[in-house]
């Protein structure tokens, strides 16, 4: 999910109800822990994809069980800078995250 994540952010999350757009974690059985965009959600599957269209990902494009769904990413602390980003997880979405200092 380069750019918007680095490797090593740490990500808070939100069990919730994730919507299509939403930044989300999943813990799938073939990767262990993913963090992808959703792009398509049926009843009981999610289908992922990555905003990083230089980079291909197996896991996205195919459906996956919900059950794998950890939570929405809520924001993420940049633990190298040791200040939050500015995140916004839903473009659709106006809402934005404050960030520290």
């Amino acid at each position: 999910m380069i750019p918007l994540f680095t490797s090593g952010d740490l990500v808070v999350t939100f069990h919730s109800r994730a919507k299509v757009g939403d930044v989300v974690v999943m813990d799938l059985p073939d990767y262990g822990y993913v963090l992808k965009r959703l792009k398509q959600v049926q009843k009981q599957s999610v289908m992922l994809g990555s905003d990083n269209l230089e980079l291909f990902s197996s896991c996205c494009g195919v459906w996956q069980s919900k059950k794998h769904l950890i939570g929405r990413v809520l924001f993420s602390i940049n633990l190298k800078r040791k200040a939050f980003i500015k995140f916004r997880p839903n473009p659709k979405s106006k809402t934005e995250y404050p960030h520290g200092h």
